[in-house]
């Protein structure tokens, strides 16, 4: 695939997706289990590396940001609470000012629970998971911190991102999402619900029950 294509195709389902998530009602009660982990988010992560939750120098990754609309979670079936919460921070300097130097040296994680509930990085890569992540490839940390947009006081890493990582595990089906999206445009979907649906079968049910099971 040419240089061309390739853009012109991510500048497709950037604006997409963006336009899509504005259609999904945002839940103004946050689920409990989101609630109280970023509660604990606001001691072991925001103190810790002096950072106000409204400033933009870290984005939520993952799976949360779905966890904020109703239409979202019934969708991709995310029945039950978010497991953890991954939170990103780039900026080296916060982490040696928050005297994690052996931290940074070890690859860059920190972990302030026990159960790995929190988790902070100064590199949004799922492909470090190993395993059916090995391939996964995502936009640069910065661009993805640039795109990150705030909901509910906290900046989450943007809907498009989100499912630019959780479709990347089949890339050879990519085509056949950016033709279900032409579709969805002409109106051949009765209901967002449905294209979600269609969007998840082409990434395949094994795949895409693993890619959801990551960041939640």
């Amino acid at each position: 695939m040419r240089l061309t294509e390739i853009y012109l195709k991510e500048v497709f389902l950037k604006e997409f997706w963006n336009e899509f998530e504005k259609d999904f009602q945002l839940d103004e009660a946050v689920s409990s289990d989101l609630a109280s982990l970023l509660q604990e988010a606001n001691t072991l992560i925001f103190d810790k590396f002096n950072i106000k939750p409204s400033e933009k120098k870290y984005f939520i990754a993952g799976s949360a940001r779905l966890y904020l609309y109703p239409e979202l979670r019934d969708a991709f079936g995310l029945s039950g609470g978010i497991g953890d919460l991954d939170i990103v921070i780039p900026n080296e300097i916060l982490w040696a000012d928050a005297g994690l130097d052996k931290e940074l040296k070890a690859g860059g994680i920190y972990r302030p629970t026990s159960d790995g509930s929190i988790e902070a990085f100064t590199v949004w890569d799922p492909s470090k998971a190993g395993g059916a992540y090995a391939d996964v490839q995502v936009r640069p940390t910065n661009e993805i911190l640039q795109s990150a947009t705030p909901v509910g006081g906290y900046y989450y890493m943007s809907f498009m991102d989100v499912m630019d990582y959780k479709t990347s595990l089949n890339r050879d089906k990519e085509k056949e999402v950016v033709e279900l999206i032409t579709q969805y445009r002409k109106g051949s979907f009765k209901d967002k619900r449905e294209f979600l649906r269609q969007i998840l079968n082409a990434i395949g049910e094994e795949n895409y029950k693993e890619l959801f099971a990551l960041g939640k």
